[in-house]
């Protein structure tokens, strides 16, 4: 069986792959790799003067692997990894085979930098490695490699150079994925944000407007290049669906329309006619009909695809049931405009589904909880999912809130129904109205504790985060938590609470702007919508 020179510093090998090596895969997907890697050399044991064959009893003999290298002569049956570079000396840290010190070895000696670090050099016939090394040139890995970058700061060129023609726009709208709908969902929350603000200033609904007109704009965008992308390239439907890195993204496409729903009664509807309320009603209930389907579909799907890890879990695991947990919050926005007849039934599917969000949720954080006690934070790429805990409470704090006050606004009690055996039906909305207060602060502060875990891990780690669209992840979630804010201030009646949520609200749209800024900035320097830097890379 192989034996390793010393132990093994996965990490330190992931950043060898992708400086050394240029390997554009995510660390995740390199860390699974080397892992397997290593697993499968500790249980078998080859035959050193014969890689094809294995001396372990019971296990197949392997393909040689070195038989289809160009460069087959070079390569000795226990020949060390990571190979010697041809660009320069290999670090002596790194991880190496010897398997028991049969065979051939390769002659190594050290050398030492102008900084004094140690390395390991190899001797090839010089004829051998110069032609090796003009290879290397004329694949792009020639010339200087400069400092310890991560995966999106490699050179240009190099990188260019490494995924050939793949710079075309047809090849970078092969990796637009469901993840662009993030986008669009926190752009739309801003917006219903901004409408919501209690000190307000002259041009702020304008500001909104201008938000949400361009949201749409940006929807069709995402929309058409993503329809591009499965028509162009057969395939990558199923995938987007079948791979959960890709396909929880699928619900901010639904997330996205019921912001734009919600938009439409800020926006839409005082500078509209009354066609525009029986439309809402409308778009609500086929809204309700295609999340309930969407919701226990991909369930089935993650169920059947078994493609996660219970130590991996995340927050994002509950994105499925987002979609139909925000009929309650459509509910509180388009109720107060229907006539009661129509507004009662959708406050009773708004609260139905508001309470199956929020216990698909609760039933999620005890595993998303255990997994932070046991197994540690979030890989860095991955903790901005961590705000989306705070989701589940806020929003259905403002949706309890929201549908309570609908009560009196649609004036469905008394005037449209009358419930057996109470009195006095005159009390009915005042005590839904204190059980809804009730129960939106207890929701709020778990949401604040979600959040405060979420924004230190953020901090923690985001020197080491580069940009991936999952960032719009720190603006959504605390669009609930924001209007939270402000709907239990103005019941409260409650001056400073109220200008809490409007320094929230301030902050909310900064942030967002930011991210925004970076997700830009990140298109330009390829680092999303390129080869092995988004989620169908998984």
């Amino acid at each position: 069986m192989a034996n390793l020179a010393g132990p093994i510093d996965i990490e330190d090998y992931v950043r060898h792959k992708k400086e050394v090596l240029y390997d554009d895969r995510r660390e995740s997907r390199i860390r699974r790799s080397i892992e397997a890697t290593l697993q499968y050399f500790n249980q078998r044991s080859l035959d050193p003067f014969d890689d094809s064959r294995t001396v372990t009893p019971g296990l197949e003999d392997r393909k040689n692997v070195s038989r289809f290298s160009k460069y087959s002569e070079f390569t000795s049956n226990n020949m060390a990894f990571p190979p010697a570079s041809p660009r320069g000396p290999v670090p002596v840290g790194l991880p190496q085979y010897n398997l028991n010190g049969l065979g051939r070895d390769l002659t190594g000696r050290t050398m030492a930098n102008e900084k004094g670090a140690q390395y390991a050099t190899y001797d090839l016939d010089s004829d051998k490695k110069i032609d090796l090394e003009k290879s290397y040139e004329a694949n792009g890995h020639g010339g200087q490699h400069h400092g310890n970058h991560d995966h999106h700061d490699v050179d240009k060129e190099k990188y260019e150079a490494n995924v050939p023609q793949l710079q075309g726009y047809k090849k970078r709208l092969k990796h637009f994925t469901f993840a662009w709908y993030a986008w669009t969902m926190a752009t739309g929350g801003v917006a219903f944000t901004l409408s919501v603000i209690p000190f307000r200033f002259e041009g702020l609904t304008g500001l909104g407007t201008a938000m949400f007109i361009f949201n749409i704009i940006f929807f069709l965008f995402n929309t058409i290049a993503i329809s591009a992308r499965f028509m162009m390239f057969p395939g990558t439907l199923k995938h987007a669906f079948s791979n959960p890195h890709e396909g929880f993204f699928s619900a901010t496409f639904l997330l996205t329309v019921a912001t734009m729903i919600t938009n439409t009664t800020a926006y839409g509807i005082p500078n509209s006619g009354p066609w525009l309320i029986d439309a809402l009603r409308i778009a609500f209930w086929v809204y309700l009909i295609v999340t309930s389907v969407f919701a226990v579909v991909y369930y089935h799907v993650l169920f059947t695809v078994k493609a996660l890890v219970i130590t991996n879990v995340l927050p994002g695991w509950i994105l499925p049931i987002f979609p139909a947990m925000l009929v309650g919050t459509l509910a509180s926005a388009i109720a107060k405009t229907q006539p009661p007849a129509h507004a009662f039934p959708m406050l009773v599917a708004g609260l139905s589904y508001q309470g199956l969000g929020m216990m698909l949720a609760l039933m999620m954080y005890p595993i998303y909880f255990g997994r932070l006690m046991t197994s540690g934070l979030p890989a860095d790429q991955s903790r901005p999912a961590m705000f989306i805990a705070v989701g589940p409470p806020a929003f259905t704090a403002l949706a309890l809130i929201g549908m309570a006050q609908d009560m009196i606004e649609a004036k469905i009690v008394p005037d449209f129904i009358s419930l057996p055996g109470i009195q006095n039906k005159a009390m009915i909305t005042d005590q839904l109205q204190i059980l809804a207060l009730l129960a939106a602060i207890g929701l709020w502060v778990f949401a604040a504790w979600c959040f405060g875990i979420a924004i230190f891990a953020m901090f923690e780690g985001i020197h080491r985060n580069d940009f991936h669209l999952n960032w719009y992840a720190k603006v959504f979630p605390n669009v609930g938590f924001t209007i939270a804010t402000i709907q239990i201030g103005t019941r409260l009646d409650s001056t400073p609470i109220q200008m809490v949520g409007t320094g929230m609200a301030s902050i909310l749209f900064f942030a967002w702007l930011i991210v925004f800024f970076c997700h830009i900035k990140a298109i330009k320097n390829r680092m999303i919508a390129w080869p092995g830097k988004d989620e169908d890379a998984h």
